[in-house]
């Protein structure tokens, strides 16, 4: 199978310069320059057509890797953790919560699908080389933890980041002190305890005998941890390590009859709330001790890898001068470590081939992190990875594959990178158009052909639920499996463009007017202005500048700003910029565009959040001279990046004055694109506000648009605590993905104006639309009469309102929808277990952009 995959990378390589040199009568060349612009209708429907043709099978790989995914994937948990394979590659096990308490899931995989065969108390699952038995541990909860966790809640909510580190540290000691190791026999699912007597216990791993090694402490004496080890055959530890240090993190050396592990100068276990912290006055160093004859070998480093033929070990170490990594060739017993790499750049997480005989690391020599390599036999440095995004946490799955990571952390996609031809593809998706996909956490198995994702898959990070999946490594999906994905996105595709010209009919010509308003090198100038106060921190004298630069702009539109004052800090003034765009017919319906102004310390913040203030502003001078429906409020908001903080004042002093916002529209980073295409990530909570960006961004402009539930440390997350799930705005793709983000090298010339020009109109039309269409029903009552059901809701704020349209399922399961002049409908035949729906539509036929749901 590996040489399958192998071999695949080199034919898609050949494929794709073949395809893009090709005429323009080559059909998947004008199928791929379609989907590349954005027109995924033309380009599915072309994709379609070739897979009934007799090259179909010539075309299918980049079909799949272009569309989603080529490999099988199954999915095992709607929400789990943690995901283990045994080395065996057989079994796997990943943690699920279940009425407040961790259990852990015991899997097989073969090649019809997966079963589960265990259901396990406990956390922290390890599989026994020969995956017939493995170790969980389990916590006892106490008072004093439940105490903790509440103190560490409010920690949290107050943003105390003192007590937060505190807190965590007391919680941790006293989940060590209560856990617990237990022997699980793979077979019948028993365990049964291992004698570990008072220890605390870290880092737990077997050895090819059985023999179970791990890191211990005494939780009264935080001065030193040791490692000890229980072989197969006896109940109890054995001490290893006598001498004073913290000893931490065994590994065995398979094939042989070494142990690796690390002594740190400061304990891994977490100590009591005002203990000292006990250190030694050594550096770390990597042990390696001979099981044989009792003897050790120590190099000064850290971050120790084994290849998996146990043929060579890696380590790093870092001085003030560089960070080094050093190789020991154990296959010689020399035990002598050679330096490979020497930077004064930032290095990281170094991996090793199977075979030894590459190394892998990650270094950040300009912006973004990439992958190097060096090929250890010839000493050749290599460069796996290219690409401007960071990519990441290198692991080879064979000599020659290796798994890598791309991209900032809320939105990670792994890829697999051929270390000879450094072709790289993309392995897990949602396999649809416009919805993004985020990955947390991986699992590879040992023989690199199968590999366990933690994700949120369908991209809402709003819940808290994040599935577990396995991915197939090297087993594509079936013709027909291809073929759905694109019947099933084509006619999303297509009923997307439907609503948006439904949506958008009895406004388009307003609205086409006023995006062709929009003014690059107006919005170009906004953001010069901006970008040359430097660092708009609150603390800075940029803050002050851009809010005075802000409200002078906003003014000479013809808005009366509002400098709103306040002081977030001791010595610290600074203002939100408020402009008011009343509305014509119902000025107490409020939506609001904000987009916060300020930037990190030591940022000048073109993208993070020039670009989006410079939209704002560029929105707020277009509609000055017309006023919509609904009033408009306009929040360029400030210390966003200090907590929200400008947000928070925005919304108290709203309360203060009676103000409810019906939607929000919150932009924040949209500037940055890592090619030619014009994209952007619609972040919204609600579906409604989502569909209307998706609808503007495809009428009016060349922007591409994707989207995601996600509103989590923003301004955006403030206005959804205090209005609820009224949420839109635009930010970013792939999600935070620029790699100058908080960074100095946030400039300028980064930006993409053009983009931004492209989100502007796209803000405008949202806004237009919001501003225009009915808001959200309420009151929405059902009262039982004989022998039938009635809907009731509020009277509409809006003097317009001409119908209302009611929709459910009746009992023979047919959706029926109603049209109604009146404030409620009688229901005789409704199936009161499913979803009713009731949306406004005005005198002008615009329906309301958010139906209210009866569930």
């Amino acid at each position: 199978m590996t040489r399958l995959i192998q071999i695949f990378f080199l034919a898609a390589i050949l494929f794709l310069s073949q395809s893009l040199s090709a005429t323009s009568s080559d059909p998947y060349t004008r199928a791929y320059l379609k989907w590349d612009a954005g027109d995924y209708i033309g380009a599915l429907q072309d994709f379609l057509a070739i897979l009934d043709t007799p090259d179909a099978g010539l075309y299918f790989d980049e079909i799949a890797l272009l569309t989603g995914e080529l490999y099988r994937v199954d999915e095992i948990s709607e929400d789990g953790r943690n995901p283990v394979f045994s080395p065996d590659n057989q079994h796997f096990s990943w943690e699920e919560s279940r009425e407040g308490f961790i259990v852990t899931n015991i899997g097989r995989a073969d090649d019809t699908g997966t079963e589960t065969l265990h259901l396990l108390e406990g956390h922290s699952f390890q599989f026994s080389p020969d995956g017939r038995s493995g170790l969980i541990k389990r916590t006892k909860i106490t008072r004093e933890m439940i105490a903790l966790q509440q103190q560490l809640n409010e920690a949290f909510e107050a943003r105390n980041r003192q007590a937060i580190i505190q807190t965590r540290s007391e919680l941790q000691l006293e989940e060590a002190k209560n856990t617990s190791l237990h022997r699980v026999d793979l077979h019948s699912g028993e365990t049964a305890p291992i004698q570990t007597g008072t220890l605390m216990v870290r880092t737990p791993v077997f050895d090819e005998d059985g023999t179970l090694w791990f890191a211990g402490a005494d939780p009264d004496n935080h001065t030193a941890s040791n490692i000890y080890f229980i072989p197969a055959d006896e109940d109890s530890p054995t001490q290893l390590t006598g001498e004073d240090g913290f000893f931490d993190a065994p590994q065995p050396v398979p094939g042989s009859d070494f142990i690796v592990f690390n002594s740190y100068s400061t304990s891994p276990f977490p100590t009591p709330a005002g203990a000292e912290r006990h250190s030694f006055d050594r550096p770390n160093t990597i042990v390696i001790y001979h099981k044989e004859n009792g003897e050790t070998d120590s190099w000064e480093g850290q971050s120790a890898v084994i290849s998996k033929q146990g043929s060579r070990l890696a380590f790093m170490n870092v001085s003030e001068d560089a960070t080094s990594i050093y190789t020991v060739d154990l296959a010689k017993n020399s035990f002598e470590a050679t330096e490979q790499v020497s930077k004064r750049d930032p290095v990281q997480h170094p991996a090793l081939s199977p075979n030894g005989s590459t190394l892998a690391y990650m270094l950040r020599e300009g912006i973004s992190w990439d992958i190097h390599m060096v090929h250890l036999e010839s000493g050749e440095h290599d460069r796996l990875s290219y690409d401007i995004q960071h990519e990441l946490f290198p692991h080879f799955l064979n000599d020659n594959l290796v798994l890598g990571m791309m991209g900032e952390a809320r939105h990670r996609r792994s890829h697999i990178y051929n270390v000879e031809t450094k072709e790289f593809r993309r392995l897990f998706h949602n396999n649809s158009v416009r919805t993004v996909s985020m990955e947390n956490a991986w699992e590879p198995s040992g023989d690199g052909t199968k590999l366990l994702i933690v994700a949120e898959r369908d991209g809402n990070t709003i819940s808290p639920e994040q599935g577990v999946y396995l991915v197939r490594i090297g087993e594509n999906i079936s013709m027909e499996t291809l073929k759905d994905r694109l019947r099933k996105n084509l006619e999303s595709e297509k009923e997307l463009r439907a609503k948006a010209e439904e949506m958008f009919e009895p406004l388009y010509d307003e609205v086409k007017a006023a995006t062709e308003e929009i003014n690059i090198t107006r919005l170009y100038h906004y953001q010069k202005s901006l970008y040359d106060f430097g660092s708009k921190h609150m603390t800075e004298p940029g803050n002050q500048k851009a809010s005075a630069y802000i409200y002078e702009t906003l003014k000479s539109f013809g808005y009366e700003p509002e400098l709103q004052w306040f002081s977030p800090a001791e010595g610290v003034e600074t203002a939100n910029v408020i402009a008011r765009l009343e509305g014509t017919t119902h000025p107490e319906i409020v939506y609001i565009l904000s987009s916060h102004f300020d930037s990190v310390l030591r940022s000048p913040g073109a993208d993070d959040n020039t670009s989006g203030t410079s939209v704002l502003m560029e929105a707020a001078r277009v509609l000055a001279d017309n006023p919509q429906p609904a009033t408009i409020i306009f929040a360029s908001l400030t210390a966003e990046e200090s907590g929200l903080l400008g947000a928070r004042e925005f919304v108290r002093v709203a309360e203060e004055e009676g103000l409810w916002a019906a939607g929000v529209v919150n932009n924040d980073m949209m500037g940055w694109t890592r090619h030619h295409r014009l994209d952007n990530t619609i972040r919204f909570s609600n579906y409604g506000i989502r569909d209307v960006q998706h609808s503007g961004a495809i009428l009016f402009t060349d922007l591409i648009t994707y989207d995601s539930r996600y509103y989590r440390n923003t301004d955006a997350h403030v206005f959804f605590d205090a209005y609820g799930d009224v949420i839109g705005g635009i930010g970013s793709y792939p999600i935070l993905g620029n790699p100058n983000y908080h960074q100095p090298t946030d400039r300028l010339e980064t930006i993409n104006h053009h983009l931004v020009r492209e989100v502007a109109k796209s803000t405008t039309a949202t806004l237009m639309m919001l501003a225009n269409a009915p808001s959200k029903v309420t009151g929405l009552k059902l009262m039982e009469g004989s022998g039938s059901m009635t809907l009731s809701w509020n009277e509409p704020l809006e003097s317009d309102i001409d119908y209302f349209i009611v929709t459910y399922t009746d009992t023979s399961g047919r959706e029926q929808t109603e049209r109604t002049s009146d404030h409620s409908l009688l229901l005789t035949d409704a199936d009161l277990s499913k979803t009713i729906s009731v949306v406004a539509v005005n005198d002008r036929g615009i329906r309301g952009w958010d139906p209210t749901l009866f569930d």
